[in-house]
């Protein structure tokens, strides 16, 4: 019989663990060999989470004995994303894999593994870190990636933006593409959404999703892919499908300055007003339709913008 304290539970729960911690530990008459009982105890950790989540009424996906899948963030054509917990570490990554209707098809899964590579080769403070790769259970592969949660996508419906921190978002940008250009590669997906920062510091916005990036000089059809990008922000070359290099990604930061500019409140003060005048002509500039056009490298074009994101009023 259970009192109103619960009391006797409790001391049912402890019987019975005393006796888990028992068989765990001993093995007949001999301590149990400390790998096998550490690898009981990860069994044992599992099903207690497992079994804390069924109480919740929903079930738990861990993946590698280490992730737990907190929701769904991203489904895209080929691939989903999941915000997923360390369970050890209580830290929040993001979780890139196909989706299930995806798993057998041979370009989706060499994408994901050319992402993982591409993304693992860069490592700088403007760009979202590729962790590691996984297998999960049914033998799809899974990108472990820094979780950031907020997008430039979600900034811009939020509030207005000052010069300051459009100049803050421009300077990473073009050091982020200055880093990836460096590793010989081209982002070829620059948008709103796949610009994401923390703790509303935008000096260290990164550039996320090596999705569909390309070693510079190649094309997306050698990767099989007839399109791939954003059109609202693809430049010229790539709705052409001809090769890319770092200008093309120059381009697209331009039209995501040009957006960014959109949502800069008139400002009326005549120092405020001509740097905004600066970075439309700046804007322009970088997204000219031909490539010869436009600045040589990312940067050269830091170099124009003439450290304004030190400089304006904040």
């Amino acid at each position: 019989m259970v009192d109103h304290s619960g009391n006797t539970d409790f001391e049912e729960v402890a019987r019975s663990f005393a006796a888990l911690w028992h068989a765990l530990a001993a093995a007949g008459d001999g301590a149990r060999d400390p790998q096998r009982r550490n690898s009981l105890l990860d069994q044992v950790r599992n099903a207690l989470d497992r079994g804390e989540d069924r109480l919740a009424g929903h079930d738990v996906t861990i993946i590698a004995n280490t992730f737990v899948l907190e929701a769904l963030v991203h489904e895209g054509a080929m691939t989903e994303i999941h915000r997923a917990r360390h369970r050890d570490l209580d830290k929040l990554h993001a979780i890139k894999t196909l989706r299930l209707s995806q798993a057998d098809d041979p370009v989706a899964r060499r994408l994901l593994l050319r992402e993982a590579r591409i993304g693992g080769a860069i490592r700088h403070p403007n760009v979202a870190a590729t962790e590691t790769l996984l297998r999960l259970a049914d033998g799809r592969p899974a990108l472990v990636l820094e979780w950031i949660e907020r997008s430039l996508a979600d900034l811009v419906l939020e509030a207005p933006l000052s010069v300051g921190d459009i100049t803050q978002i421009i300077a990473a940008i073009l050091r982020g593409l200055d880093a990836i250009h460096t590793a010989g590669y081209v982002h070829g997906d620059l948008s709103l959404s796949n610009l994401r920062y923390r703790d509303d510091n935008l000096s260290q916005l990164k550039i996320g999703d090596f999705g569909i990036a390309l070693e510079t000089g190649g094309r997306h059809r050698d990767l099989d892919i007839a399109f791939a990008g954003r059109p609202q922000f693809a430049p010229p070359e790539q709705l052409a499908g001809e090769a890319l290099d770092g200008r093309s990604d120059l381009h697209a930061a331009g039209l995501i300055l040009s957006v960014l500019l959109d949502h800069c409140p008139i400002d009326h003060r005549e120092k405020t007003g001509a740097i905004i005048e600066r970075l439309r002509r700046f804007a322009a500039e970088l997204s000219r339709p031909e490539p010869q056009e436009r600045p040589e490298n990312a940067k050269a074009a830091l170099h124009l913008l003439g450290g304004l994101d030190r400089k304006v009023p904040r």
